[in-house]
């Protein structure tokens, strides 16, 4: 029962990210740091969550005996222990250089109540007792690391536990007999606790905590055509100020998983302590996409008569490009036309301080759709170039964006089955379908956005952006409402 706080702080520490990893492991692809600010967030956060718990917690039965004159030894019993009452008064979460975070609680107070029975050969008495424990102080230390599937793990480095006094009221038939030996009593009470809280929180770890970590997800389906891979490629490291942790950051195509092939470049990332979290996202990640869209085909555009808007001055008909390619009308008088688009390989952004850029090249093959049968007949094929200027943003939980032209589409010829086309004039017909058809259809993906790796229920605040070489920064703050 007392796994879940452990889990929550937990949670809240491995949302983190490196600026130097051990070596020999690949740069990530998704970076995440929490700080100092972060750290006491998720000891607030542990505190509320851990006094929720307290009242669902099973205290542990104990026993012991004691000697009365010519009676000899007696034996007791204490149990159906109770929490009524517990007072956190002093609480701390540290980080732990190179090893992980120590968690502690110091000075507090619990009130516990249940029942005792105490046996001599063939008699038995009962009743019930209330017991105050003060100067409670707990000190977990653990271990964060990562197992070969990449999920994070943690283990309990060291445990300390003290009490201070404990004090106890037992009533019932002939509790005179206890409370003369209640010293004792105590005294065997307060050494079985201090013994069985660290006992209670290794079992929690190695029960609850352990597995639970085992059973955290590393892929996530995007869509029907794209999953991210966020495993860890490293372990967390931790300094006095930082904690991070490296997330591989991999998109792959639903139907297959090849490795990408190229290589995450490195993430340096500033000393930046304002922010509860920050998040570093590499070029790669969005390059990974880039590859699993194109190749999965979903970068192909078709255009159509029926899409050029009603007020545009041209539509793709043979009747509209005399001019453009002047045989058309001829071979092929009163048809439609159709623009087929799709770009030569997987465009790639790049981050330089402060921008976001994209080349693409893209081909485009013309057909002519013959009025008389379902077939069409390839006219010409040209090859694009351009470049576009793409913002990105972050809302509370996803990374979403917008492009721009940053230049107008350069034509090049490279096939033509009617001779003579005018180059420079379907230019600028391009340009308008791209300013009026593309860039709208793709906005309105990146709109949609990919989801940030975020525990459940988590939101974030405060958020500010900014573009470095290689990757985007993201520094913020977690809802102070969730906890």
């Amino acid at each position: 029962m007392m796994a879940r706080p452990y889990c929550v702080v937990v949670a809240l520490l491995l949302l983190a990210v490196v600026s130097g990893f051990e070596e020999g492991a690949s740069n990530p692809g998704f970076v995440a740091r929490i700080t100092r600010k972060g750290l006491e967030y998720a000891r607030r956060f542990g505190v509320a969550i851990l006094k929720k718990e307290l009242s669902t917690i099973k205290l542990p039965d104990f026993s012991g005996s004691f000697k009365v004159g010519w009676i000899k030894s007696v034996s007791y019993d204490f149990y159906r222990l109770k929490i009524h009452r517990f007072e956190l008064r002093n609480s701390d979460l540290r980080l732990r250089p190179r090893q992980g975070v120590t968690a502690s609680l110091a000075n507090n107070y619990v009130f516990v109540s249940g029942n005792w029975k105490v046996k001599k050969a063939f008699v038995t008495l009962d009743g019930t007792f209330d017991v105050s424990v003060d100067g409670i102080s707990i000190s977990v230390s653990l271990n964060l690391g990562k197992d070969q599937s990449g999920r994070p793990t943690a283990s309990v480095a060291r445990c300390r536990s003290s009490i201070g006094h404990i004090s106890a009221d037992i009533s019932g038939r002939l509790s005179w007999i206890l409370n003369l030996f209640h010293e004792r009593i105590e005294n065997n009470f307060k050494n079985i606790l201090e013994q069985k809280i660290c006992e209670m929180v290794r079992k929690s770890t190695t029960s609850h905590l352990e597995p639970y970590l085992r059973t955290l997800p590393v892929i996530l389906m995007i869509d029907q055509v794209a999953g991210i891979d966020y495993s860890l490629v490293g372990a967390p490291q931790v300094t006095s100020q930082i904690l991070d942790t490296p997330f591989k950051g991999e998109f792959f195509g639903r139907n297959w998983h090849s490795p990408a092939p190229f290589d995450a470049p490195p993430i340096r990332l500033p000393e930046k302590h304002d922010h509860m979290v920050y998040f570093a996202v590499s070029e790669y990640v969005f390059n990974t996409a880039s590859r699993a869209y194109h190749q999965a085909g979903r970068m192909n555009f078709t255009i159509q008569n029926k899409h050029v808007p009603m007020d545009s001055p041209i539509r793709l008909h043979t009747s509209s490009f005399r001019t453009i390619v002047p045989r058309l009308a001829r071979l092929y008088p009163n048809t439609e036309l159709e623009l087929e688009m799709s770009p030569e390989s997987a465009p790639f952004l790049r981050f330089t301080p402060g921008n976001v850029t994209l080349m693409p090249v893209l081909d485009i093959q013309a057909f002519a759709l013959l009025p008389t049968s379902s077939d069409r007949k390839p006219l010409f094929q040209l090859r694009v170039t351009t470049n576009i200027s793409a913002t990105i943003s972050v809302s509370s939980d996803r990374i979403v964006g917008s492009v721009t032209t940053g230049s107008k589409l350069k034509l090049e010829l490279k096939h033509s089955n009617v001779r003579f086309i005018n180059v420079e004039l379907m230019e600028a017909i391009l340009n308008y379908y791209a300013l009026h058809t593309i860039y709208p259809s793709l906005n309105a993906k990146l709109e949609e956005g990919f989801p940030l790796p975020l525990p459940r229920d988590t939101h974030l605040n405060s958020l500010e952006l900014q573009v470095h070489e290689n990757f985007l920064l993201l520094g913020a703050n977690l809802d102070e409402a969730e906890h």
